[in-house]
């Protein structure tokens, strides 16, 4: 699918990857309409309205790009936003675009997933839980409209250096000596795979080769990551270090403040 004078709806179009990404579809021709969280406020929130929308005015390519990610113990994460932004929104939006699709017997669905998704990580429970169910809902559907103009993307970059895999996440990709690609690279790869309506594409290696490892053979990808799960462990204590420190720190100053009154 040509992107030239096709509608685009994008999600996520003012993270790391978003913005490049709907520039480039720009130069490629599309009219892309965005969803941006700065200026039209959560997603999550506005699902309903979003959908309505979208159902009335359904766009040739709905890409789902919006997403959040976390790095903590999984009793700590909140899987409520993790899966409902990561997934459910997703469908959602999918839900809403697809009478049309079907009716016209055209279009397409991009849903940018995760490496993750694939190569499920700890202390990336939520994030992993969200993404592997974004792959799994993206299969069924492609499954499911075989026998129609209507085609499915699933796009799964690795880590990308963005503002997403900053803080913690980011010095565990350090340490980790994870490969972060940049942001114009992977958007670049997605406008390349929307155009060639690819179904199933999976960035960086050997990234690849450990998903289809971890499908085959699980085990041996449990017993790969437990130095991760180790350096995750040591820079979650060394957080959580500091922020005890700062708030004995706090409490100090406050008992100071009150003697001194």
């Amino acid at each position: 699918m040509l992107l030239d004078g096709k509608s685009v709806f994008l999600t996520g179009a003012s993270g790391g990857i978003g913005r490049p990404l709907a520039t480039l579809l720009r130069t490629r021709g599309a009219q892309v309409s965005t969803y941006d969280r700065a200026q039209q406020g959560d997603l999550m929130e506005n699902i309903d309205t979003t959908c309505k929308a979208l159902g009335e005015n359904t766009p040739d390519i709905l890409i789902n790009l919006a997403g959040i990610n976390a790095f903590d113990l999984a009793e700590n994460q909140n899987y409520d936003a993790l899966l409902t932004l990561n997934l459910l929104v997703p469908m959602r939006l999918c839900q809403a675009v697809l009478p049309n699709m079907r009716a016209r017997n055209y279009g397409q669905i991009v849903n940018v997933g995760s490496m993750v998704g694939l190569i499920p990580l700890p202390h990336m429970t939520g994030y992993s839980a969200a993404k592997s169910g974004l792959k799994g809902f993206s299969d069924a559907l492609r499954r499911e409209l075989s026998n129609t103009g209507v085609r499915i993307s699933h796009i799964a970059p690795r880590a990308v250096h963005t503002a997403m895999n900053s803080g913690k996440l980011g010095l565990l990709n350090k340490r980790t000596h994870a490969t972060e690609d940049r942001p114009r690279d992977v958007a670049n790869r997605i406008a390349d795979a929307i155009e060639h309506n690819e179904a199933d594409v999976r960035i960086g290696w050997p990234e690849r080769l450990f998903a289809q490892l971890n499908a085959v053979f699980p085990a041996l990808i449990d017993k790969g990551l437990r130095k991760n799960t180790a350096i995750g462990m040591d820079i979650l204590n060394a957080d959580h270090d500091i922020a005890e420190t700062a708030h004995l720190v706090a409490a100090d100053c406050d008992v100071t403040r009150r003697n001194i009154a």
